[in-house]
């Protein structure tokens, strides 16, 4: 696999990341996800005038951020996200992953982490709920998402 392509691209990513944020930051979590025929991405920041974290679909109704820029922010990074899958896919000696986290600071560390979970049942509900369990330590609020967690807990616990 040509490591400067992969780093390439894990740079390319970050920077369309770092672009769409509209004020200082100190830390992102990213999630990717692609599978045949679909993608999505989304991510979470610690802005450093607050405690409190941002989900990336917010910045339009708490910025000053149109959602036509937003948008465009957003496909670029879901481009690039599927040519990094593609990059995984021509290498037939490595697995193709279907969601990976990219960690990452302002001072430049960054860490990757992919998956290889079959996501043709999951629900993406799920999915998510967990993931900011994981991640960012967030309970879910809702009776769903707080079901969502306790079975994952469940067969964590079993395992």
């Amino acid at each position: 696999m040509n490591e400067e392509k992969l780093n390439n691209l894990y740079q390319d990513i970050a920077n369309i990341v770092i672009e769409t944020i509209p004020k200082e930051w100190s830390e992102v979590y990213l999630y990717g996800e692609v599978v045949e025929g679909a993608q999505t991405a989304y991510f979470y920041y610690h802005p450093n005038d607050s405690d409190e974290i941002i989900y990336s679909h917010d910045i339009p109704e708490i910025f000053p951020v149109s959602e036509e820029e937003y948008s465009k922010q957003w496909n670029e990074l879901l481009d690039c996200i599927q040519e990094l899958w593609k990059v995984f896919i021509e290498n037939e000696m490595q697995e193709p992953w279907t969601n990976f986290t990219l960690v990452f600071d302002n001072k430049g560390k960054f860490n990757i982490q992919f998956n290889y979970d079959d996501l043709s049942t999951a629900d993406s509900y799920a999915r998510k709920t967990i993931w900011k369990y994981e991640y960012l330590g967030v309970l879910p609020k809702s009776k769903l998402g707080k079901k969502h967690l306790e079975r994952y807990l469940e067969a964590v616990k079993d395992n």
